[in-house]
């Protein structure tokens, strides 16, 4: 299971990594993020590209398509244990470290507070070795 950041889903809603969601989907990579990763995607497409909610929801649907979302109660137990791995600035990124965490997945996220936390972290620059294996 590859468990998508909120960076990467925003990039997809751009239009720039759509394509590679596509195509491990279609490969058969299980494809998840957080209920937490997709308000943070709705609030972003609001708050900083100026789109209405109602466009917004539209939006976040499209680019979920192919992605299991993941309730709280799933990884919230979690918490703990990523607090601890994440440094400071990356403790708001909890809830997708407790989640690949429990699901035993790596994430894909341009976000370098991932990096060295104790679960394999894919940048959309490397994230075609994942949809290579996956083939």
């Amino acid at each position: 299971m590859l468990l998508i950041d909120t960076n990467i889903l925003a990039r997809c809603s751009q239009g720039r990594a759509m394509i590679r969601l596509h195509a491990l989907h279609a490969r058969g990579v299980n494809l998840a993020t957080t209920d937490r990763n997709v308000d943070e995607l709705e609030r972003k497409l609001v708050e900083v590209f100026g789109w209405s909610e109602k466009d917004a929801r539209s939006e976040v649907d499209r680019v979920l398509d192919a992605v299991e979302v993941v309730p709280a109660r799933d990884y919230e137990h979690g918490r703990r244990a990523a607090d601890q791995r994440l440094r400071q600035g990356g403790k708001s990124d909890w809830p997708a470290l407790a989640a690949a965490l429990t699901l035993d997945a790596a994430i894909w996220s341009d976000d370098v507070d991932f990096f060295g936390v104790g679960v394999p972290v894919w940048s959309t620059a490397n994230v075609r070795f994942v949809e290579a294996e996956a083939a």
